[in-house]
């Protein structure tokens, strides 16, 4: 089975750390499907990103003037199907809240890329069963379909 690329959108307002979590992200792609679905400098930017590429994971800083990370998360939670959400920040006082919001990680800069890779890996299996649930519907509903066709005709 071939598996889908994980969508991951960059969420930092200092371009010189987006820059650095998309090389960081190309090292991980030899070992996980992935791709950048965009990049946001805030949280308001974030949402409407999210929302518009259909991500399945969120990098996201903390500290971002105006809407930080944590209300982010907040908002992104409840959208209908929300992304898996990653803290990347310079700042260890910000983690359990992190964790209130139901982040998959918390991983502090400077970030390695084998410690990104743990987390996205954490973060796919987070949502694999979301995308083997169509699948398994679509398999549900056609033998349903066939088991009723079947007991018309006796």
């Amino acid at each position: 089975m071939i598996s889908m690329p994980l969508r991951i959108v960059i969420v930092d307002d200092e371009a010189p750390a987006r820059s650095r979590l998309r090389d960081l992200l190309a090292d991980c792609e030899a070992t996980l499907p992935l791709e950048i679905a965009g990049e946001a400098a805030s949280g308001p930017q974030a949402l409407e990103m999210v929302v518009q590429q259909r991500a399945d994971v969120v990098l996201l800083d903390i500290r971002m003037p105006g809407m930080d990370g944590i209300e982010t998360a907040q908002h992104l939670r409840k959208l209908g199907d929300p992304p898996a959400i990653i803290f990347t920040t310079a700042y260890d006082a910000y983690a359990l809240k992190a964790f209130e919001v139901h982040a998959i990680d918390y991983l502090l800069k400077p970030i390695r890329a084998a410690r990104l890779l743990e987390a996205l890996t954490q973060a796919r299996g987070a949502i694999a069963p979301k995308q083997r649930r169509w699948p398994t519907c679509a398999a549900h509903r056609a033998r349903r379909y066939r088991r009723a066709s079947v007991a018309k005709c006796i």
